[in-house]
């Protein structure tokens, strides 16, 4: 449980530091054409905040878990408890789409990762399609026989001077995972490099569990 501290302790400071947030916002009022901006800012202020300490003391990612609250409470809320309700409009489809790519931006990513990739297999179809003449007999230059089990990830999160121990720390996360799998060891090792805020970066290491 101790491992988990830090963890924890980002979780409730996003928390606290997002609640804190919207109670400002509505106290003075601190709207914009007819929109509270805490819809958008606490979660924001939240997933930074907990994104921050889990990077510095935790060394990995928490996933907003503080933002997804936030966004929940402050939407409630907004929703039901005040004299003036929300009411649909413009802005706020748009400040709604902005605090829940704020509160959920693993999802949202996904889902528009998802698309890009759909999108792109459309477009490669209709490339291949053209190249074989429509009967699908292009090569794909696999050879069956390998003993790949699966995608093993890794990840780590820290400050840019730490790369190199980063790194370090991604790979051996993504060699667990592939244990985990029932893998030996992995192929095809991948590192990437992601900023995400200010003096913080994310190292993900993927590859080829093999058994």
């Amino acid at each position: 449980m101790r491992r988990y501290r830090w963890a924890v302790l980002a979780v409730l400071a996003g928390l606290a530091v997002g609640l804190a947030s919207a109670v400002v916002s509505v106290r003075f009022q601190l709207v914009i054409f007819g929109f509270n901006i805490m819809y958008i800012i606490s979660p924001l202020l939240a997933g930074f905040i907990e994104s921050y300490i889990a990077g510095r003391k935790y060394g990995a990612s928490t996933g907003a878990v503080s933002a997804i609250l936030v966004f929940l409470s402050v939407n409630i809320y907004g929703w039901l408890f005040p004299a003036e309700p929300i009411k649909w409009n413009v802005f706020t489809v748009g400040g709604l789409l902005l605090a829940f790519q704020a509160a959920f931006p693993t999802t949202v990513n996904f889902i528009l990762a998802a698309a890009i990739m759909y999108a792109l297999g459309l477009l490669g179809k209709g490339v291949g399609d053209r190249l074989s003449g429509g009967d699908g007999t292009v090569p794909l230059g696999y050879e069956t026989g390998g003993a790949g089990i699966g995608i093993a990830v890794g990840e780590a999160v820290g400050d840019p001077q730490d790369l190199d121990e980063l790194r370090k720390l991604a790979v051996e996360r993504m060699l667990s995972d592939a244990e985990a799998m029932g893998g030996r060891g992995a192929v095809d090792i991948q590192l990437k490099v992601t900023v995400i805020g200010a003096d913080i970066i994310a190292v993900t290491a993927t590859g080829t569990a093999t058994g």
